[in-house]
Parts: C-alpha cells; sequence; structure tokens
C-alpha cells in the first residue's frame, strides 16, 4: 500500500489502467486510414449517455457535422453527437459530413439489477481539470472502441486464479486446496517473534510516542501494551498436531498485524489505522490458525493476506463442503455480488442478527432457490433478493439466515461481463466515498478498492500494487507515457 491519500476519482482511473493487464492498446497506426463513426452499433440502458464522434474528421469538419436520429423517443442526439437512451428499443443515429452519411444502430435496454444512475450535479465541487461530464462512467466507456467486449469469461478467469495462487511473489492462498494441518506450537513461537521484531521494532520504529485510540503512550506504556499481546499470544493453547479451522465472516472484519483492535497513528490527528493491513467481507472463507489466550482474536489465512481478526466476526464450519456451498461460486450462477460502494441491510427487531448488516463492494452471497422463498421476519419478499447470509451461532458455529437485499441496490445476480463497460459503471459508484488506510472505518484504500472491483467479476488479487505488479498476466508499462499515449 502506498502511504498516499488520493481522491477516488483517481483511484477510478488507476482501477480501468489495471485493463492493461487484459488487453492491448489499439493500433495508433491504424486509426488514420479513412473517416469513419466512432461506433457503427453499441448498447445502451435507459438513461445511459455517450458521445459519438467521426473519426479523423477536423474541428471545423465537425462542426459543420448534422446529426439525426430516426426515433427521438428511443434515442436523442444533441448538436455535439451526444446520445441519450429514451427508452427500450433500437434506432440509428446518422451523422453527415459532406454528403457523406455515417451510421450507428443504438440497441436500448431496460436497466437491470446492474444498472447505475449517475447523480445530479447539485452542489458538488470538482478538481482542477475534471469537468462534470467526467464524473460518469459513460463519460470514459464512451471513449473505448469495443466497451461490451469480453475481456474474460469466467473459465479464463478460474484459470488466471489458478495461475495467481501459484506464481512466486503474490503471496495467494488457494484456500480451498490447502492442507490444514497446522502445528499451532510452532505457530505461536512465530507469532510472537513477528509482534515483538516486525510490529514492535519494524513498525513503530524510532517512534517514541503513539496515540491508541486517541490515547497518548509513550515508551513505557508502548512495552507494557505489547507485552500484553505477546502474553495473550503465548498463552494460548496450542498442539503440535493441529489443524485450522473452516472459517466464514460474518461482520466485515478489519484485518490487523498484531492481536488488538486499537487504532493505532503516529500523532494524535492521524487519520491511518496504522496497524490495519486488509479488511475481509462478509460470506468471504479464511482458514483459522491460533486463537489468543482471552479468545477475542484468532489468526487467519485469507486468499491473499494472513493477520489477526477479531473472533466473533468469523464463524467455524466442521465440514468442508459445507464451507465450500457458503463460498465458492465457481461454475454457479446462483449468487448475488453487491456491486455498490455500500449496502446497508435494513432495520429489524425480530432478525438481530441481519438487522443493518454492512455489505461492501465485492460482497459475494449464495441467493435463496425460488422454491425455498418465503416471509422472512416481518417482510415478505416482493421486489426484494433474498440470500443465505452467513451467521455466528452461541458455540460459535456457523448458522444461515435468509435475509432480503431491495432490488433498487445495485447488486449484480450471477457474475457481471467483465467488460470495460462494466468495469467501469462498478469502480464509478465508489465516487466520492472516503479513503480507509488498509479498510478502516468500513472504507478501502487504493489497492483493497481495486481488489474490490474485479472481485464482482470473480477474479481474485494479490493485497497491494506490489503484489499485483508480479502477477502472471500481460502488462504495459505507462510510467513514462504522455498524456496523448495515455488517451
Amino acid at each position: 500500500m502506498r502511504k498516499t491519500k488520493p481522491t477516488l476519482l483517481l483511484m477510478t482511473m488507476l482501477a480501468a489502467l489495471f485493463l492493461s493487464c487484459f488487453c492491448f492498446m489499439p493500433d495508433q497506426a491504424e486509426a488514420a486510414q479513412k473517416m469513419e463513426l466512432s461506433r457503427k452499433k453499441t448498447t445502451l440502458y435507459v438513461g445511459d449517455s455517450e458521445k459519438l464522434f467521426v473519426v479523423n474528421a477536423t474541428s471545423e469538419q465537425r462542426n459543420r457535422i448534422k446529426w439525426k436520429t430516426t426515433d427521438a423517443e428511443i434515442v436523442t442526439v444533441t448538436k455535439k453527437g451526444e446520445i441519450t437512451a429514451e427508452a427500450a428499443g433500437e434506432a440509428t443515429v446518422t451523422a453527415k459530413l459532406a454528403g457523406k452519411k455515417y451510421k450507428c444502430v443504438v440497441t436500448v435496454k431496460d436497466p437491470g439489477a446492474e444498472y447505475y444512475e449517475v447523480p445530479e450535479e447539485g452542489n458538488q465541487i470538482y478538481q482542477d481539470d475534471v469537468a462534470p461530464e467526467m464524473t460518469s462512467a459513460a463519460f470514459w466507456f464512451g471513449r473505448v472502441k469495443k466497451p461490451y467486449d469480453v475481456l474474460m469469461d469466467q473459465e479464463a478467469i478460474a484459470e488466471l486464479n489458478a495461475k495467481d495462487y501459484a506464481a512466486d511473489g503474490t503471496n495467494m492462498v488457494d484456500l480451498k486446496n490447502r492442507s490444514t494441518a497446522y502445528d499451532s506450537e510452532t505457530a505461536k513461537t512465530n507469532l510472537t517473534k513477528e509482534l515483538m521484531e516486525d510490529v514492535r521494532v519494524g513498525r513503530i520504529g524510532s517512534h517514541e510516542t503513539i496515540w491508541k485510540d486517541g490515547q497518548e503512550l509513550n515508551a513505557e506504556a508502548i512495552d507494557a501494551w505489547f507485552a500484553e499481546m505477546k502474553a495473550n499470544i503465548e498463552n494460548a493453547e496450542t498442539r503440535t498436531d493441529d489443524t485450522r479451522k473452516y472459517g466464514i465472516c460474518v461482520k466485515r472484519a478489519d484485518l490487523w498485524m498484531a492481536p488488538t483492535n486499537a487504532l493505532v497513528g503516529w500523532s494524535e490527528k492521524d487519520a491511518d489505522s496504522e496497524f490495519i493491513n486488509s479488511s475481509v467481507l462478509v460470506n468471504e472463507p479464511v482458514l483459522m490458525g491460533l486463537t489468543t489466550a482471552d479468545g477475542q482474536y484468532v489468526h487467519v489465512l485469507t486468499s491473499n493476506v494472513s493477520g489477526w481478526v477479531e473472533a466473533d466476526h468469523f464463524a467455524v464450519v466442521d465440514d468442508k463442503d459445507a464451507w465450500l456451498a457458503q463460498w465458492d461460486f465457481t461454475g454457479r450462477d446462483d449468487v448475488l455480488i453487491v456491486t455498490d460502494a455500500h449496502i446497508a441491510l435494513e432495520e429489524s427487531n425480530l432478525a438481530p442478527r441481519t438487522s443493518k448488516l454492512d455489505l461492501h463492494l465485492g460482497t459475494q452471497l449464495p441467493l435463496v432457490p425460488k422454491e425455498k422463498l418465503q416471509g422472512v421476519a416481518e417482510r415478505y419478499p416482493w421486489y426484494s433478493y433474498t440470500v443465505y447470509l452467513p451467521v455466528r451461532g452461541e458455540d460459535g458455529k456457523l448458522e444461515r439466515e435468509m435475509a432480503l437485499i431491495s432490488s433498487h441496490n445495485k447488486v449484480s445476480i450471477g457474475f457481471p461481463e467483465m467488460n470495460e463497460k462494466n468495469i467501469l459503471t462498478i469502480a464509478f459508484n465508489c465516487l466520492g466515498n472516503r479513503y480507509g488506510w488498509g479498510g478502516m472505518l468500513g472504507s478501502m484504500d487504493c489497492s483493497l478498492y481495486t481488489r474490490s472491483i474485479y472481485r464482482c467479476f470473480g477474479l481474485e488479487l494479490p493485497r497491494n500494487t506490489n503484489l499485483q505488479t508480479v502477477m502472471p498476466v500481460i502488462k504495459t508499462e505507462i510510467t513514462e507515457f504522455t498524456k496523448e499515449q495515455k488517451k
């Protein structure tokens, strides 16, 4: 992770640039051959807009273009070539220049669960060089020649996931095939060493004071606090022939470098929590290792990082098949994916375990089969999606509870097609949200943001940008590109 706080608009663009891993830049030499319309056909959802233009026309020529639509009730077009989808159907938009006509067939579809609105401008303010229209995903995918072309299908995504797990340097873990054999005695020794050397010395380093949950600690107080955490690890029950437990996250969990949930800063006003490594989404699988002596923290493996989490945010699953059935959606379409930045389930006094539960971008949940639909707490499932949410029983074991997600929320039923339109649309659903170091405060940093976007398509990424650069994919280095080359 980089210790910076760029706006999510900038991070949206970085996420879009990540597409270079999966597709090639168009041949720029090919573009100067002849005049043609930027698109011969396109598909929009009602409310979407897109800018058409005549390729290779000069500024003077573009000012003389006459635009026309065959059906303004379906598609409207402005004098500048901006088309807007008004209603489902098909219409042809024509650009006339110097006696020649250039046509684009526009198919308009009704919006589905994956459709996204661009908010009204209102009193928003913008950074320098950012025009209001740039805050729409359509502005960007409208500049791509083939935004609907599939970059990777589900088979290719599964193959890349497997390569990432096997590649050196990605730190990825294939949880499904990872052995659960575990020497917790050795793990305890290693985790104690990690706490005192990597965190106390390596992370805190020369800081003579830190702020823990807003309270200033001097060096003596820091040492006392670390002694408590060390004892909590050293007094944990262990066995040399132990096994890791299958786990499922039941409440979005921060993942820490040390067995603590304290917000640690280098100053009183430090907005970052310096001990957070990442965050774990609801229904995300883990392999659970050592539990501290007080039972409050457990060390876990996720698909791309390891660390300490609060134990009550996870449920144990005894049976591997039941564990896989809850989260492994390979080859399945009975899955709901959260494609909005954040969804909060509605409050319920009759379903306290799922009331107001936070579901964040990239969360994947199993759908309840239609034949099993029923009322949920005090509600009947009209105009809602019914999912199985993981909940933690009194014994710490996994239980499943039906919950309703209202249909107006931004979700996808089944993995959406990985194309540039969908990637950009999902990325822009987070525009304006706060930055959160490592995922703190229910937010995202740049790496977690990118990972969450691609998780919507079933693609698992390494934890941070450094690790993502060693993925076994085609890469384009754009550091030295000019602005024109980047365009």
